[in-house]
């Protein structure tokens, strides 16, 4: 690993990505609804379509950044500090947020793996940010004294796993959690905390590639 990969920096993104994952978003609003509807073992259907959607995202992003990485390195460092200007702007997007309730009132009716697979896919993959959103991230976290290909797949990847566990983990205790997911102000206090730590993310990772570049 440490021979295709900074070891520092992919622990600070497993990080990053931990804080990120455990956010109640959109996708993980959507997942525990089905869940709770039709059952667990269903609803990995929409975790998979979710998860497709990342991938592409993610592709997608990762031929943009290679083609930068090729023609100039300045432009790439640019990158990478608006990549923490972003992380901050997310930061303070969320403590600012005002929590949205009521995905659980929904009328339960049969639906098929495919069909929650689509849900799934769809929301993610109709999400214009999250193009710029990999684009903004993955630069904090690839060094240029590595090669561009493998830290991008080990990224992406790492970042699938880690999404795709704290969906499963939702799923799984829905039921436990529909009480709390409806709480507006619990979730503005999480959304607090969670804004607190990306901004301390972005600012610790400026910190960390003034001294590696």
């Amino acid at each position: 690993m440490m021979e295709i990969i900074n070891t520092t920096l992919w622990f600070s993104f497993l990080g990053t990505v931990l804080i990120i994952g455990v956010t109640p978003g959109p996708s993980v609003l959507l997942a525990s609804a089905n869940s709770m509807s039709y059952g667990a073992k269903r609803t990995v259907g929409t975790i998979l379509g979710d998860l497709s959607a990342n991938a592409i995202q993610i592709a997608l992003s990762a031929l943009g950044l290679a083609s930068i990485v090729v023609t100039s390195g300045e432009i790439f460092g640019l990158i990478k500090w608006a990549g923490v200007a972003y992380l901050i702007y997310m930061g303070v997007t969320k403590i600012m947020m005002k929590p949205k309730v009521g995905m659980f009132n929904k009328t339960i009716s049969d639906k098929s793996f495919l069909k929650l697979y689509s849900e799934g896919f769809l929301m993610s993959a109709s999400n214009p940010k999250a193009i710029v959103f990999f684009a903004a991230l993955f630069p904090l976290f690839i060094d240029q004294n590595y090669s561009f290909l493998p830290q991008v797949v080990i990224l992406g990847l790492s970042y699938l796993m880690i999404d795709g566990i704290c969906l499963l983990i939702y799923v799984k205790f829905a039921s436990r959690l529909k009480v709390y997911l409806e709480d507006k102000e619990k979730i503005h206090f999480q959304n607090r905390i969670i804004g607190a730590l990306l901004i301390l993310s972005g600012l610790m990772l400026s910190t960390v590639r003034r001294t590696t570049n």
